[in-house]
């Protein structure tokens, strides 16, 4: 009987011990987790808000619908890292590494990215509200159907990207790089472009009311059909650019370089092109209407397939143009 007892009490004491040791491992556990970096801690849990991961390596990391907001990434390599959906609000990744990350979807708002490397990032549906992109290196990176309302994207690099769609009304991007990048349908009312760089770029049908293109280049650009109603486009290079149907009533052209460009069925109702060189640019079917041509030079064009309404030539370059009367204009300026 006694031996019995002693072996049931025993058993009663193993079992004790067992869950002590269960309790011990519960309270560890999450002093285990506090104690952890907080890359790691960020790896473990998805959450890290308020976080200092300056610096940390994060490289193709699985990140979807993390919660990084108000964190210091400054630094940080995300290169590769899956960032659908997470939520960097107020985070703070200048000279972070994004190269080929995918943030569809991520939640952006007053994030400071200068001079983040987002090459080839795919940035779709992204919440890019209030955010800082200056100096940032977008190069091939998708950020068509964006909201990039007054975004401050100067001297960044989008070379080559994809902003079709995208909404950049009042945006800040002086000397911005948009060489051979897509902008059709892109909405740019109000934004400026001042000093920017457009070689080769698609503004097809974009919306541009009120931009400034001013000390732009927009050499082979094509603005078929790009609405640029009282913009600012003083000596902007518009050289062998497709501006096709564009609307560019009320604009300021004055020393805007057009040469060889192609308005074939522009309007140009109102619009200051006082020194303005449309040497061998194309015109037919455009409306030139009460426009100041003062000094603009017409050499070698056709002018006799161009809706003219009060505009005097008198002083304008029409050395080889062609007149609307079918007759060859003279090699010297006209003056009063």
């Amino acid at each position: 009987m006694a031996s019995r007892t002693i072996q049931h009490f025993r058993r009663w004491i193993g079992l004790g011990m067992l869950l002590l040791g269960f309790a011990i491992a519960a309270i560890a556990l999450p002093v285990r987790s506090q104690s952890a970096s907080p890359a790691v801690r960020l790896i473990q849990t998805n959450q890290c808000p308020a976080c200092d991961l300056q610096g940390a390596n994060l490289s193709n990391a699985n990140l979807v619908g993390a919660n990084i907001s108000s964190s210091n990434l400054t630094g940080a390599n995300l290169l590769g890292a899956d960032l659908r959906g997470a939520n960097f609000s107020g985070t703070n990744l200048t000279d972070a590494r994004l190269v080929n990350a995918d943030l569809r979807g991520a939640n952006l708002t007053g994030a400071n990215l200068s001079r983040a490397n987002l090459t080839s990032a795919q940035l779709q549906g992204a919440i890019l509200f209030l955010i800082n992109l200056s100096n940032a290196d977008l190069d091939e990176a998708n950020l068509s159907g964006t909201d990039l309302s007054r975004i401050y994207l100067e001297q960044a690099n989008l070379n080559n990207s994809n902003l079709s769609g995208t909404n950049l009304t009042g945006a800040e991007m002086f000397g911005v790089n948009l060489n051979n990048a897509n902008l059709n349908g892109a909405i740019l009312n109000g934004a400026n472009l001042s000093g920017a760089m457009l070689r080769e770029s698609a503004l097809r049908g974009a919306q541009m009311e009120g931009i400034s293109l001013r000390n732009a280049n927009l050499t082979n650009a094509n603005l078929q059909g790009a609405f640029l109603l009282e913009a600012d486009l003083n000596n902007a290079d518009f050289s062998f650019a497709n501006l096709t149907g564009a609307i560019l009533n009320q604009g300021i052209l004055i020393q805007a370089n057009l040469t060889a460009a192609d308005l074939t069925g522009a309007s140009l109702v109102d619009a200051v092109l006082t020194n303005a060189d449309f040497t061998n640019a194309v015109l037919a079917g455009a409306i030139i209407q009460g426009v100041e041509v003062t000094n603009t030079n017409f050499s070698g064009v056709d002018l006799t397939q161009v809706y003219l309404e009060d505009v005097d030539f008198r002083q304008s370059n029409l050395c080889n143009a062609l007149l609307p009367d079918g007759t060859k204009g003279p090699c010297r300026r006209g003056r009063d």
